[in-house]
């Protein structure tokens, strides 16, 4: 474990005893990928373990590189294994600049949500009564918890291709780069399985899915 990071984990213990169970604490360390990035799990909400993935907000920090610009990010929704919604923040752990950890705190809020929920649905019934007309604000789910990496890859793959079974579609050239470029905008090559999982949807060599690579990476430049 990266000594930075490892300093942390007393702090973390207190601050999970403090908070108790409804908040779940993850450190995660980057030095070594993101395949098992997961250190340190306290008051489990997520269904993870130590030597989980990072998740793909994590891989999104990164690639988006967001952390260069912002120390952390508050109150941003989060769903676990079970469907279940929880509010979530991430401090990011920098050494000369360079993201090595997050510290994530994921909370159960879903007693007052339901209450929320509840509130508003009375509330709009009276707004229909009064004619009034106000938009729909459906905050969007910006992380998913996954136990695994394999998890991680297909669940990528199937949103980015958006469910598509791809053993009955005969993909072109075009449709394969274009994923293959989703897929490398949201940082998911930096999974050590990734290309050897996408070569086997795709049915083609890993070669293959390095060469198109290569190409997205070109036309970036």
């Amino acid at each position: 474990m990266n000594v930075i990071i490892e300093k942390y984990i007393e702090f973390l213990d207190f601050v999970a005893n403090f908070l108790g169970e409804k908040t779940e604490i993850v450190l995660h360390d980057f030095s070594k990928g993101f395949d098992n990035s997961v250190v340190f799990i306290r008051n489990n909400l997520s269904g993870r373990k130590v030597g989980s993935p990072a998740t793909d907000f994590a891989l999104d920090v990164y690639k988006s590189k967001i952390y260069k610009e912002k120390n952390y990010l508050l109150n941003y929704k989060t769903k676990n294994f079970e469907g279940k919604e929880l509010i979530s923040s991430s401090y990011f752990i920098k050494d000369k600049d360079e993201l090595i950890g997050m510290i994530c705190f994921n909370t159960d809020k879903s007693n007052l949500l339901s209450l929320k929920k509840l509130l508003e649905s009375g509330i709009e019934k009276i707004d229909e009564q009064l004619n009034i007309k106000d938009e729909d604000e459906n905050e969007e789910i910006l992380e998913n918890f996954y136990s695994t990496s394999e998890n991680l890859i297909e669940a990528t793959i199937k949103e980015v291709t958006q469910g598509q079974d791809l053993s009955k579609h005969n993909l072109t050239r075009k449709e394969k780069l274009l994923i293959v470029k989703k897929l490398y905008e949201k940082g998911f090559f930096h999974l050590k399985d990734s290309v050897s999982k996408l070569a086997e949807v795709f049915k083609m060599s890993e070669v293959s899915i390095y060469k198109y690579i290569q190409t997205v990476r070109a036309d970036e430049e």
